[in-house]
C-alpha cells in the first residue's frame, strides 16, 4: 500500500486514538433513531463541523448506516471544496486515510471505475484532499462503525457538473453490484458577519431566519431534487458543499431511491447558546432509501 493520507484537520476530532474513542461512543450514546428504518439504505447527508458542534448530527447518519439490516459493503464520500486549486471533481488515489482509530481503506477498484465512468470529468489525485477537512472528520467515525468497509473520497466542486458526476458515480456503482452507500458532506447556512453573511443582523431574528434558510435547502434534499438543492444553495446560500449533495442525490435517485428521511436538524447555537446570537452554522442529518 502507498503511504495513507495523514490526519489533517487538528481540532476537528479529538487527534489521540483512547479520547477519539471515548468521544465516538458519547456520540453514539446519544443518538435516537426512528424505528423501522429502511432495510437496505442508499446514503445521506452528514454535516461536517468539528464534531463538538456536528458531531452528533453526523453520528445519526453513520449509525442509521451501521445498523441496517443490509449495511454498506462499501462508501463513496462525497465532500465540500473549502481548499483551493480543485477545479474538477477529484477522487482520492490513494490506497488508505489515517484516522487516530487506525487506516481506513481506499476502495480502488470502485474508485478507479468512477474515474473511468467520469469519462474525463472526474480526476484522481491526492493533492486535492490535502488540508481538506469535510471528508476527514467522517473517517473516525466510519472506521468505528463502518471497521471494515473500504471508502472512496471524492471532492466535488459546487457547480452544475455536479449531476454528471451523479451520473458517472450511479453508472460505476451499478456495474460494480456491491451495496454502496453515497455520502455527500454539506453544512447548512453559515450565518455571522465573520462569514460575510447576515442579512438580518443579529439576535434571536437572525437565528429564526437561518432556520428558515436552512429548511429550505433541506426540503430539496427531502424531495431528492439535485437541481433544486443547486438553484437553492445559489440564491440562499444555505450550503457549503451543494455540489456534493447534488451529485449524492442525482447518484441515489439513479439507483432506486423514492424516499429521504431527515434525522436531526440543529445548529451551533443549539449547542453552544448565547444570549444574542450573532454566528452560527447549521447541521442536517438525511437517510436516501
Amino acid at each position: 500500500m502507498s503511504a495513507a493520507r495523514p490526519c489533517f484537520a487538528t481540532g476537528f476530532y479529538p487527534g489521540d486514538s483512547v479520547t477519539c474513542s471515548r468521544r465516538v461512543d458519547e456520540l453514539v450514546a446519544g443518538v435516537r433513531l426512528p424505528p423501522d428504518l429502511p432495510a437496505r439504505p442508499l446514503g445521506g447527508l452528514v454535516p461536517h463541523a468539528g464534531w463538538v458542534y456536528s458531531g452528533p448530527t453526523a453520528a445519526h447518519l453513520w449509525c442509521a448506516l451501521a445498523d441496517a439490516e443490509q449495511p454498506p459493503q462499501a462508501v463513496v464520500l462525497l465532500g465540500a471544496v473549502h481548499v483551493r486549486g480543485v477545479e474538477r471533481a477529484t477522487v482520492y488515489s490513494g490506497d488508505a486515510w489515517s484516522t487516530p482509530l487506525g487506516d481506513v481503506a481506499v476502495d480502488r477498484p470502485l474508485a478507479d471505475a468512477i474515474v473511468a465512468a467520469g469519462q474525463g470529468a472526474i480526476a484522481s489525485g491526492t493533492r486535492q484532499h490535502d488540508g481538506e477537512h469535510s471528508l476527514e472528520v467522517q473517517a473516525p467515525l466510519i472506521r468505528r462503525l463502518l471497521p471494515d468497509v473500504p471508502i472512496v473520497p471524492i471532492a466535488v466542486p459546487a457547480d452544475r457538473r455536479a449531476l454528471d458526476i451523479g451520473d458517472a458515480i450511479a453508472s460505476a456503482i451499478s456495474a460494480d453490484g456491491r451495496r454502496v452507500a453515497l455520502v455527500a458532506s454539506s453544512d447548512l447556512t453559515h450565518y455571522g458577519r465573520r462569514y460575510g453573511f447576515a442579512p438580518v443582523g443579529d439576535g434571536p431574528d437572525a437565528l429564526a431566519w437561518s432556520r428558515a434558510n436552512d429548511r429550505r435547502l433541506v426540503d430539496r434534499a427531502l424531495a431528492l431534487d439535485a437541481p433544486g438543492v443547486l438553484a437553492e444553495a445559489d440564491a440562499h446560500h444555505n450550503a457549503c458543499g451543494p455540489g456534493a449533495l447534488a451529485a449524492c442525490i442525482d447518484a441515489v435517485s439513479h439507483l432506486g431511491a423514492t424516499d429521504a428521511l431527515l434525522l436531526d436538524q440543529t445548529t451551533s447555537q443549539d449547542v453552544r447558546p448565547s444570549p444574542s446570537p450573532d454566528l452560527f452554522v447549521g447541521y442536517a442529518s438525511v437517510l436516501f432509501a
